[in-house]
């Protein structure tokens, strides 16, 4: 795991949380892409996605980037998760308040795991590692 990848899984996660709070919304357009089905209503529905802007960590080198993340993507992520992650997930998702999955431990020169089920920072990873780069900067090219 590096410091990259957890960095991008606690913006998405907050992004995440954002839409869970009704301060975000799954963006749509008019793309080409086939229509997704949501789960609960059975009605066909255009694809969504979040853009998540990563910010800046130059403690690391970590430029500020975006992200999208695909609606399809997350719903396929929650039917194989883990039926204890998911409880740990939806709980987290609806704090009143927004809470840190990952931080950046000044000290040690490295993104950690803040104080939550470490089951469900684990799964934040494979959020990041579905999440599209939008705007990579040339020397992070090949990640």
């Amino acid at each position: 795991m590096d410091n990259l990848l957890r960095w991008r899984a606690e913006h998405l996660a907050k992004y995440l949380w954002w839409v869970a709070s009704g301060v975000k919304q799954w963006q749509t357009d008019h793309t080409s892409y086939a229509p997704e089905l949501e789960r609960l209503t059975g009605r066909v529905v255009r694809p969504g996605y979040l853009i998540v802007r990563v910010m800046e960590l130059p403690a690391l080198g970590i430029e500020r980037h975006t992200l999208r993340f695909w609606r399809s993507a997350y719903a396929s992520l929650l039917e194989q998760m883990d039926p204890a992650i998911k409880d740990e997930w939806a709980a987290f998702l609806h704090r009143a308040r927004w809470s840190s999955l990952w931080y950046y431990d000044s000290r040690n020169r490295r993104v950690r795991p803040g104080n939550e089920h470490p089951g469900l920072t684990r799964w934040t990873l494979e959020l990041a590692r579905c999440a599209e780069v939008l705007d990579k900067p040339a020397h992070q090219q090949n990640i």
